[in-house]
């Protein structure tokens, strides 16, 4: 006859099973409170508030949500930030304008609480090593910096257009443009570009900008080059060059950064245009993306923007942080922050040091960055993805509207394709 079975034997082992379900999960048993800075007034902003509360909603943890319209109030980003933290959020994460972010550094030494930027390679973190005391509190994750993704032009120029379509000669030379809008924004990324593009072996026979798309495309083609590399930041500019270069049969190449493209496929108008973005629709990233890409068109009926991505990755990233820290005191967080590694979304999640910032030749580095995935795995994917960090994607956008992955090549999911226009007129 078998014995009755105690409550307290019996409690002891619905424990046991308990806590064996959650560490197959991952994650332990302690609850976050997560404060979002978003916007509902701008895609890249709604992605934030989307992306957050998805991860949120897996790990169970609390959000609170903190909406800024369209990020231009810089008085209401201060005033929506400090009420997240008079409501209890024991980190944030989130924002998408690099020019709230100066306002804000007057209130996260007060806060003490951790703050994931998600939206903007721009600012925040380079305040860490100069100021630790006060800015260690603050992380990017998903980006790398504006530094980096000009290096980063660099291997791609080197690597993609050279070794591939130009030995392949699908584009007739190494003469390309460089163009923009006018913003300063544009002109010093425009700048670091220039100097890695041709230290890549591409001959940078313009750098053009403009105040009106139309003026900029009459400009860009009265020189003859096969290909452009564009950084725009005006979202405005940039969809309206995208759509005259198409509209106008224009024959030139175009790849690298448009804002207006990272939400946006302008309706087909753009088809051929190789933008870089911080997200991919493929498992070669790591395990959690197609998931995360699955989940996130089922709940919101859009296709997620890389704000999105990478304020999901951000609340995981804290509930690693949370598990390994085993409290929400900031700076016991902060330190396991420091040391994550996180497969995420869009690649392998983890921090560059102080350390590492003072000592690295080619300063890339800035503490509290999300790490640039400089070194390959062994050439093989991994559940981490491919790299010891993040890369940007190289991404053509085709036809139906999918993008299909060029670069880095580990991630591939396609072959470089002639703009359709190309092939009439």
């Amino acid at each position: 006859m078998r014995a009755a079975l105690s409550r307290r034997t019996f409690l002891k082992a619905l424990t046991a099973g308990v806590l064996f379900l959650r560490h197959q999960w991952g994650y332990g048993q302690q609850v976050l409170t997560v404060g979002v800075l978003g916007g509902s007034g701008s895609p890249l902003g709604q992605g934030i508030l989307n992306g957050a509360q998805l991860a949120a909603d897996e790990l169970k943890f609390k959000v609170i949500v903190g909406d800024l319209g369209n990020e231009t109030d810089l008085e209401r980003a201060r005033t929506v930030f400090n009420d997240l933290i008079s409501k209890g959020a024991d980190a944030v994460v989130g924002l998408s304008r690099p020019d709230t972010i100066p306002v804000l550094l007057l209130d996260i030494p007060r806060a003490k609480k951790p703050f994931i930027i998600t939206g903007t390679p721009w600012g925040g973190t380079d305040q860490v090593v100069g100021n630790y005391a006060n800015f260690k509190y603050i992380f990017r994750a998903g980006l790398v910096s504006a530094a980096v993704q000009a290096f980063d032009s660099g291997e791609f120029g080197r690597e993609f257009l050279i070794e591939r379509l130009i030995k392949e000669k699908i584009l007739s030379s190494n003469k390309v443009a460089l163009l923009g809008d006018s913003s300063k924004q544009s002109t010093d990324f425009r700048a670091a570009l220039h100097a890695r593009l041709s230290r890549a072996g591409l001959d940078v026979v313009g750098n053009l900008s403009d105040t009106q798309a139309g003026a900029l495309l009459e400009r860009l083609q009265k020189i003859n080059v096969p290909a452009a590399i564009t950084a725009f930041f005006n979202a405005k500019i940039g969809a309206d060059f995208a759509t005259g270069w198409s509209a106008n049969k224009i024959k030139v190449a175009l790849f690298g950064w448009n804002e207006a493209l990272l939400y946006d496929d302008l309706k087909g108008a753009a088809a051929g245009y190789v933008v870089t973005d911080f997200t991919a629709e493929t498992a070669k990233v790591g395990a959690r993306t197609l998931n995360f890409y699955k989940n996130y068109q089922a709940r919101f009926n859009t296709k997620p923007v890389f704000t999105a991505a990478t304020s999901y990755d951000a609340v995981y990233a804290l509930a690693d942080a949370l598990e390994r820290a085993r409290s929400t005191d900031a700076d016991a967080l902060i330190g396991a922050l420091e040391r994550a590694r996180v497969s995420g979304v869009v690649g392998l999640i983890r921090f560059y040091s102080v350390e590492e910032q003072q000592r690295d030749p080619l300063k890339l580095a800035i503490a509290h960055d999300q790490v640039y995935g400089m070194n390959r795995l062994g050439g093989v994917v991994t559940a981490a993805g491919g790299f010891d960090g993040v890369r940007p994607f190289y991404t053509q956008l085709a036809p139906n509207g999918q993008r299909v992955v060029l670069y880095p090549v580990e991630y591939a999911t396609g072959s470089y394709a002639l703009p359709p226009h190309f092939g009439s007129g």
